[in-house]
């Protein structure tokens, strides 16, 4: 009975050991990266219907993609033998870039007053996403792709107020025209 491997642990004969936790480890990663998007379109939420919160959201996510970063990149550091120090020194002034360009977006609304609400949680995402991406570029590709999403939801975000009627109408317009269609043929 020793023997015996639990449920959901069958293994692959094709696979040679070292690759099963390079496999592990890989779709580990992805799976961080992949809760990083959804934190990411919960931000987007938040940045639409609560403007003067989502500024406290995106600062508290710069510290998660910035632990993140720094155990991906320790990992691939660790796997090459590399000198884990100089990588997460460099991660580490990576982010505090960016915590120190939210401190500043923050002055500029709060003591200037030069940007409002809606440009608060705007410029601080579009900070996010460019910290992000450059993160891609220097440590980890797969988080360029993540600075691209959420580059292109700043984008996003910034026209929906704009275009959502234009967005909307003919969205339910297409519903009330299938649901018509539906029940007409059932």
């Amino acid at each position: 009975m020793s023997d015996d491997k639990p449920y959901g642990s069958i293994p692959n004969p094709d696979m040679p050991d070292g690759e099963k936790g390079f496999a592990k480890k890989i779709h580990t990663e992805e799976a961080i990266l992949i809760t990083l998007m959804a934190l990411s379109a919960i931000g987007i939420g938040v940045t639409n219907f609560k403007p003067a919160g989502s500024f406290w959201y995106w600062a508290s996510m710069a510290p998660v993609f910035a632990a993140v970063s720094i155990y991906m990149g320790w990992s691939k550091a660790r796997s090459r033998g590399e000198g884990m120090s100089r990588i997460i020194r460099v991660q580490i002034l990576h982010w505090i870039g960016l915590l120190a360009a939210l401190v500043l977006i923050y002055f500029l609304f709060k003591r200037t007053g030069r940007i409002d609400y809606n440009q608060l949680a705007l410029i601080s995402l579009l900070a996010l996403a460019l910290t992000t991406f450059l993160a891609g570029v220097h440590f980890d590709w797969r988080f360029m792709v993540v600075g691209i999403v959420l580059g292109a939801c700043v984008a996003g975000a910034a026209f929906v107020e704009q275009v959502v009627w234009m967005i909307v109408i003919p969205i339910v317009v297409a519903i009330v025209l299938i649901v018509f269609w539906w029940k007409r043929s059932l």
